[in-house]
Parts: structure tokens; sequence; C-alpha cells
């Protein structure tokens, strides 16, 4: 695992957690379960982690986990570009980290 992958997966664990604490362990085992991967599936496919999410729990609450991803990067990495959703994000950070 790089280390773009292990941000995007503490940003994921830290917008399920400020969503609601209780979701986190149910949104991983949905993830698991219909696509054979955890919270990693966000950075390596983040079309089909966002698709997931909603069907999980609805568009709305999915764009709102997105949102709060991309919050977790400009509040605590110091997130400068212009990134309104998740497949940006992780071009972003592949640029930043170099991969």
């Amino acid at each position: 695992m790089n280390e773009a992958q292990n941000v995007v997966i503490k940003a994921v664990i830290y917008a399920i957690e400020k969503a609601d604490p209780t979701l986190k362990n149910l949104l991983e085992f949905h993830l698991k379960s219909t696509t054979g991967k955890g919270f990693e599936l966000a950075y390596e496919n983040p079309e089909e982690f966002k698709r997931s999410v909603s069907k999980l729990f609805g568009e709305y609450s999915g764009r709102l986990l997105e949102m709060l991803i991309i919050g977790y990067f400009k509040e605590n990495v110091g997130l400068k570009g212009d990134v309104n959703n998740l497949e940006e994000l992780v071009v972003y950070l592949k640029k930043i980290y170099g991969e």
C-alpha cells in the first residue's frame, strides 16, 4: 500500500466517523461483500466506491460522504487544488505523491 492510498483510507474513515461512527463497520462490510475490497476501493476505483456507497446509503448521502472526504484534505492536509469529487482528488494525490 502506498502513501497516497493510506491517506485516502484515513480520510474515508474520518469522513464516515464524522457522519455517523456506527456506520463504519456496515460500510466496510458492504464494500467487502459487494466489491471484494475495503476502504482502499476509494483510491483504487473511486467511481465504484461512490456507486457502492450510494447503493447502501442513497445518492445524497454518498455525495455527503464524498464531500466529507474532500473536506478532510482541505482541513487536515492543506489541499490547495480545486477538487470537486473523489476522482479529481485521487488524480491530484497521485500527482503530489508521484504515482
